[in-house]
């Protein structure tokens, strides 16, 4: 939640880390307001292959803390790509469909 510090904070460290110990991976910006579907502040990282999903998810399960994160494909179908094909870790946020 972008209204609190703590959570903004923690947002901020798990990024520069996920930057640090996953370079190979595309990650994007942090943003401290809603955007797109997502009705709370937010960061993207995206994964390309099995082995970058294989090494990334356990590691976020383990490292998100008080973050929920929403896991899912990149098709063509960006509502389903939301809502059908994806999984959450933590509390679940409803989204801006």
């Amino acid at each position: 939640m972008q209204n609190d510090e703590q959570q903004v904070t923690f947002a901020k460290e798990l990024w520069e880390r996920i930057r640090r110990e996953f370079p190979e991976l595309r990650i994007y910006k942090v943003w401290d307001q809603p955007i797109g579907p997502h009705p709370i502040g937010m960061f993207e990282v995206n994964l390309f292959t099995p082995e970058q999903f294989g090494a990334f998810v356990p590691w976020l399960v383990i490292n998100r803390g008080p973050l929920s994160a929403l896991v899912h494909p990149n098709t063509d179908e960006e509502e389903r790509d939301h809502t059908q094909r994806a999984t959450w870790m933590g509390q679940p946020i409803p989204l801006n469909l």
